[in-house]
């Protein structure tokens, strides 16, 4: 497949561009302890990865039987992973020179992300993320909480950079992030920072760096660098 028509490329923000997937296991990992109870990473991490707090919270009381109100948990593990996102967070490896590549080409660039936008507003504090993509920072906030593998996200990504979703890629390191890629007919790269290739079987091509990316990419034909 040629990618020489490709316009825009969509960013997941947690695990692609910036590297917090470690703080949300750690959270995890603490409030599951306060019930005696172990951080099943295999299990949860794929499903639990691009839910809003409110979904990962009531997949753990399905999955362990807790006899507890999803918001009460979701209150709790927002309290955790906000205490935890006031620690450094750093890139994803080789993003910023990804980035500084794309700067000097014509291809758009957007971050469609199940973050709260508090967290967020963290990080940007961190890492000036406006630098890199400007306003275009889209939450699923905006599309009335359609979590991903819903489509919605990235389909109201595409529309406000005045982009066809057929000529898009979106990077996602999450089994349904790739799902909701594919869904809005986007061309699904999947990156293994958070889940080993086999969990990304679904993506149209599989990285596991953002050099990878870059060369799969001038491979198929885009004008990027």
């Amino acid at each position: 497949m040629n990618l020489n028509h490709i316009e825009a490329i969509i960013f997941d923000a947690e695990g692609v561009v910036v590297h917090t997937e470690m703080l949300w296991d750690k959270s995890q990992e603490v409030l599951l302890a306060r019930r005696g109870l172990q951080y099943d990473r295999e299990y949860l991490k794929p499903r639990m990865a691009g839910q809003t707090l409110l979904e990962g919270a009531q997949l753990m009381i399905e999955y362990y039987g807790l006899d507890e109100r999803a918001g009460d948990i979701a209150r709790e593990r927002d309290e955790l992973i906000r205490a935890l996102f006031d620690e450094e967070i750093p890139f994803v490896d080789g993003y910023a020179s990804f980035a500084k590549m794309l700067s000097s080409s014509p291809v758009r660039t957007a971050i469609a992300t199940a973050m709260d936008k508090a967290l967020m507003a963290k990080v940007e504090r961190q890492l000036h993320l406006k630098e890199f993509f400007g306003d275009h920072i889209f939450f699923i906030a905006d599309v009335d909480n359609k979590s991903k593998p819903a489509p919605d996200v990235f389909l109201h990504a595409a529309e406000k950079l005045g982009v066809k979703p057929e000529n898009c890629i979106v990077i996602e390191d999450a089994p349904y992030g790739i799902e909701a890629a594919r869904r809005a007919g986007m061309y699904a790269i999947g990156l293994t920072t958070t889940f080993s290739a086999d969990h990304l079987l679904n993506a149209d091509f599989v990285a596991n760096d953002f050099m990878q990316i870059r060369d799969h990419l001038l491979e198929k034909g885009m004008a990027i660098s």
